[in-house]
């Protein structure tokens, strides 16, 4: 465990922590924090994006196991965002971004690398499909849904206008022509898109903590308690009552389990620099569930 813990963990976790350390320093102010996070929203996650779903090897896939995941992920979203509305009070698009907190982990940013220096490449093709099964609904579901509660009409020619302006769901479309034609896609642009898309973890890391370290954490209060206790607690114990009653690959179950057991992912963040709306809940309850996931992750990968 301890060895775990030590690498690859706390590796990955460190930019986070520098990224506080520079805010408190005053080396990096929000501003940049907000720079940094465009070039992820709109270079680096959609070249990450990009390749993943290039590279992805969809015929491995366990679409059970996956299909089971995104159930498990609408069930916890759904959760959030009614307990954030019914007894936080927050307004509808801030409850939107909370409950995609509850539901979206640290996977393409935090359990992919983890995954990767432990399972290997089992690991990368199962993760690959939750990833691209995030991106594709719950990411790009989510920004539409905002796009929409902005302009206030749904016209299918609105909607697929917004659809075209999305990073990620370009991303999504041209990755899935170049694995159709990958035996004409020139490998230079894998390379490409492999090189700017590492980019995309660390730099998002950074900037999420630059943002933290304007935050109070001495009273965390109840909504982002009830994220950390929604996503460490209840979305893990979800999915493994829903893999107990379904038969489905005990590898792939496993790393599913291992993706579902992780902190609250940083693109609810993202979203929300990149929307206008508030960020100081999905900050604490990024840092505290990666504080807490920290030694649960150790423990599950020991």
């Amino acid at each position: 465990m301890l060895s775990t813990l030590a690498d690859p963990i706390l590796p990955i976790f460190a930019i986070l922590a520098i990224g506080v350390f520079a805010g408190w320093r005053g080396l990096f102010d929000v501003d940049f924090a907000r720079t940094l996070n465009r070039f992820v929203f709109y270079i680096a996650q959609p070249a990450l994006v990009f390749f993943v779903v290039a590279r992805a090897p969809f015929a491995a896939f366990d679409y059970r196991a996956l299909g089971l995941y995104l159930v498990s992920e609408i069930a916890v979203y759904a959760l959030g965002y009614w307990v954030m509305r019914r007894y936080f009070g927050r307004d509808r698009r801030e409850a939107l971004l909370l409950g995609m907190t509850c539901a979206f982990v640290n996977h393409v940013f935090y359990i992919l690398p983890i995954a990767e220096r432990i399972y290997g490449e089992e690991a990368a093709s199962t993760i690959a499909g939750i990833i691209i099964v995030d991106i594709a609904l719950l990411f790009c579901g989510t920004v539409l849904i905002l796009d929409l509660m902005k302009a206030g009409t749904a016209s299918p020619t609105k909607i697929a206008g917004m659809m075209a302006r999305n990073p990620a769901f370009l991303a999504i479309i041209a990755g899935l022509v170049v694995y159709a034609l990958e035996p004409l896609s020139p490998q230079g642009l894998f390379t490409f898109a492999e090189f700017v898309g590492n980019a995309a973890p660390p730099a998002s890391l950074f900037a999420l903590g630059i943002i933290m370290a304007g935050a109070d954490f001495r009273r965390p209060g109840g909504a982002t308690w009830s994220i950390v206790g929604i996503k460490t607690v209840i979305h893990p114990l979800l999915l493994l009552t829903m893999f107990a009653m379904t038969e489905v690959d005990a590898d792939k179950a496993d790393i599913a389990m291992l993706v579902a057991a992780g902190p609250c992912g940083a693109m609810p963040f993202v979203i929300g620099l990149q929307y206008g709306v508030k960020t100081e809940t999905i900050a604490r309850a990024i840092l505290i569930s990666t504080g807490i996931t920290l030694f649960t992750l150790a423990w599950l990968t020991a």
